[in-house]
């Protein structure tokens, strides 16, 4: 009979872009390994959420307008965000995300930061507020919330109105800017070269 040596774990790759798809990705294959009804209901929004939320956020800026496209695509996404904090509250599964997370060095400095009662955690915390609302979505954000134990109204409050903000951001200014310079001009050529004289001659 052979030993056979543990295999180890996949390293994290390096860089912080490489890092955070890294770590979204283990997030995803634990959630599928230990489902739920809830978290399973919740994962499955997810995929929808990840799915549309670009397809979504287009259309809406296309026939809204800019800034109403943006509002509307907030609105939206925050309903996300207040069904996902809400799904996954008190999952036993966020309590193995969070001995994960904790088993990493930039998790266990997070965490202390977390736990942190004196002036330094208060502004540690308040400075990564900005940064869970800019850069996380729903889910992930939901997620960071119950892993880091925010308290629950400040969790829908940071989660549901900081989705608004996000969605003027990204959708707003960056997606508008995008439509408006970029996607418009190229759709209306495209129309205007291919797609309208085929449909002339059916009318």
């Amino acid at each position: 009979m052979t030993d056979h040596a543990p295999t180890a774990p996949a390293p994290a790759p390096k860089g912080a872009l490489a890092s955070l798809r890294f770590t979204q990705r283990s997030i995803r294959e634990f959630f599928q390994r230990n489902l739920t009804p809830k978290t399973g209901t919740a994962l499955v929004a997810w995929r929808v959420e990840a799915w549309l939320s670009g397809p979504v956020a287009l259309a809406l800026v296309a026939s809204l307008g800019r800034w109403n496209g943006a509002l509307a695509t907030g609105l939206i996404m925050a309903a996300f965000s207040a069904f996902f904090l809400f799904m996954l509250d008190g999952e036993i599964v966020l309590d193995e995300v969070r001995r994960w997370v904790g088993d990493r060095d930039w998790g266990r400095s997070a965490m202390r930061a977390a736990e942190r009662r004196d002036n330094v955690g208060v502004v540690q915390r308040a400075v990564s507020v900005p940064a869970t609302i800019m850069l996380m979505g729903p889910f992930l954000r939901a997620v960071t919330y119950h892993i880091f134990r925010v308290r629950r109204p400040l969790a829908y409050g940071f989660s549901i109105t900081g989705q608004v903000v996000h969605s003027l951001f990204w959708t707003g200014i960056v997606l508008g800017s995008l439509y408006g310079l970029l996607i418009h001009p190229a759709l209306s050529a495209l129309w205007d070269a291919a797609i309208s004289p085929v449909v002339a001659r059916f009318l």
